[in-house]
């Protein structure tokens, strides 16, 4: 129990160094004032896969939320751990859905839903505490954060539904040779496929999904 925690806090402290990595690459943005556009909810999407819930929160939230304050968005840090933190919550609860994986990625995606209408209510929250009136405030968060954010949710899911694929494959070669091996036990099976990457459960158990 305590090697499968531990397992799950490197693999949640690691996906929040992915999650950093890829909103600072390609992070493009637009409109200035802090805002910008990046593919790192692919990386979000992934954690969501792979990871229990709580884990999965936790590396969205800290991972999104540091590369907010390296790129000099500090302004958005909060909105982020709200939104990222909705967004794996929202995620995982689309993905018990079905028990397909392809059905199973695709509602993931559907999460991005969240991204596009938190970040619109934070920057209409931000324009009001500007001292902007509401109908102002709510178009220009409407034009300054709904295209750009639907772009970043686009790209993001079709970049995860790529590596979803091939996660999903190489878990899968990973478990059968493991099961197929007559010198392995039961609980190194499942440990060794929850460290490869095997889509996770809330509890940190493997899931055969």
């Amino acid at each position: 129990m305590k090697s499968t925690k531990l397992k799950m806090l490197t693999n949640g402290a690691m996906f929040a160094a992915i999650i950093f990595a890829a909103t600072l690459t390609g992070a493009v943005a637009p409109i200035g004032g802090g805002a910008y556009i990046h593919i790192g909810d692919a990386a979000i999407y992934v954690a969501v896969l792979l990871l229990p819930t709580p884990y999965a929160v936790a590396a969205a939230a800290i991972g999104a939320a540091l590369a907010d304050f390296t790129l000099g968005s500090a302004i958005y840090i909060i909105p982020t751990i709200i939104v990222k933190s909705l967004l794996v919550l929202t995620a995982k609860g689309l993905m018990k859905l079905t028990k397909n994986p392809l059905l199973q990625d695709i509602l993931i995606c559907l999460a991005g839903v969240v991204t596009v209408a938190g970040y619109y209510v934070a920057e209409l929250v931000l324009l009001l505490i500007s001292g902007s009136d509401l109908g102002a405030a709510a178009a220009g968060a409407f034009f300054d954060s709904v295209p750009f954010n639907a772009i970043q949710a686009g790209a993001s899911a079709v970049l995860f539904l790529v590596l979803a694929g091939a996660v999903r494959g190489i878990s899968g070669r990973r478990k059968r040779r493991a099961v197929s091996s007559d010198d392995v036990s039961s609980d190194d099976v499942s440990s060794d496929t929850v460290s490869s990457g095997a889509v996770s459960s809330d509890d940190g158990s493997e899931s055969n999904e």
